[in-house]
């Protein structure tokens, strides 16, 4: 039988607003029934450590947050190549972390287009149902997304889609090996990198912005934790020597942008028109702008070295 969804009076429809959006769901499954031998609390500390990285993905990657679930989250993208694209950070992601004994936790993912009305009167948005019915076509973890999604896909995307049962809906499914796409950096939305593009500017309200030569990062409040060091999952990967894997995080707190070192070397800032200082196993309230040397004193044109720079809402 053909997915059937509420419709909207025409008067409705002419009085709200619309904006395309590009809906995720993404549930965490348990994948054996040896995680049965876990107590819950167990449990549900492997499910929030996953969920934790969905959500940094999201504000890495131009995802928004638009619903909490027990085991999972709903988000809205802009494009279809930026929720794919997404989703495949979000598996990369999951997947480094550990499992524990037995336990296997697998991550589903569910991509539909969706036309949004603004109404009280249908709280879920109609695509919720169709992206949480395609993430579970697949027994495993996966990426699955309608045909609206598919054609909307750049050429490369497009073709490493691959078509799978649907069986009673009229929504074509299709999905793609999360693997075989390549690893984008968070440069590329939220954490977004203004180099000769310069297609995307910080959103209204708090940001920081992070420069490492002539690449650019910008990071705006809806992502509360920037977690930087040697491991290429951290929002801002570094590749140096004396940076430690998970060196810093920068977390944005009532208002303020704190700087927290967790690093063996230490991280060195340098405000401008104050006194230079080395931070260790410590946190520092960052204001207005200056430089900072993760592992080593700042040096211009090294990996390790960065400008900083807050911009407060005008």
């Amino acid at each position: 039988m053909p997915d059937v969804y509420p419709t909207l009076s025409d008067a409705d429809q002419q009085a709200q607003p619309l904006s395309h959006d590009y809906l995720l769901y993404g549930t965490v499954h348990e994948t054996t029934e040896q995680s049965a031998h876990l107590d819950s609390g167990q449990l549900g500390k492997l499910v929030q450590r996953r969920l934790k990285r969905l959500e940094r993905v999201l504000g890495a990657h131009g995802g928004l947050l638009t619903k909490s679930l027990p085991r999972g989250l709903v988000a809205g993208f802009d494009s279809a190549e930026a929720a794919l694209i997404g989703a495949c950070e979000m598996q990369r992601h999951c997947a480094v972390i550990p499992q524990l004994g037995d336990t296997r936790l697998s991550l589903k993912i569910g991509i539909h287009a969706s036309i949004r009305q603004h109404l009280t009167r249908h709280a879920v948005d109609p695509a919720e149902a169709t992206a949480a019915k395609l993430s579970a076509l697949l027994g495993q973890a996966g990426i699955v997304f309608s045909e609206q999604v598919k054609e909307s896909l750049p050429g490369e995307l497009k073709e490493a889609s691959t078509p799978i049962a649907n069986d009673g809906s009229a929504i074509a499914a299709f999905s793609v090996d999360w693997n075989a796409v390549p690893a984008q950096p968070p440069s590329r939305s939220s954490a977004r990198e203004n180099g000769t593009a310069g297609k995307h500017a910080p959103l209204a309200g708090s940001s920081i912005v992070l420069r490492q030569g002539a690449r650019q990062f910008v990071f705006d409040k809806r992502q509360h934790v920037i977690a930087i060091g040697r491991d290429m999952v951290c929002d801002l990967p570094i590749n140096s020597a004396k940076v430690s894997r998970n060196h810093a995080r920068i977390i944005y707190r009532l208002g303020n942008y704190l700087l927290i070192d967790t690093s063996t070397n230490g991280t060195y800032l340098y405000p401008e028109g104050c006194p230079a200082s080395r931070i260790r196993k410590n946190m520092v309230v960052l204001s207005g702008k200056g430089r900072i040397g993760f592992g080593q004193t700042w040096e211009a044109g090294t990996p390790h070295s960065f400008e900083f720079e807050l911009i407060q809402p005008a």
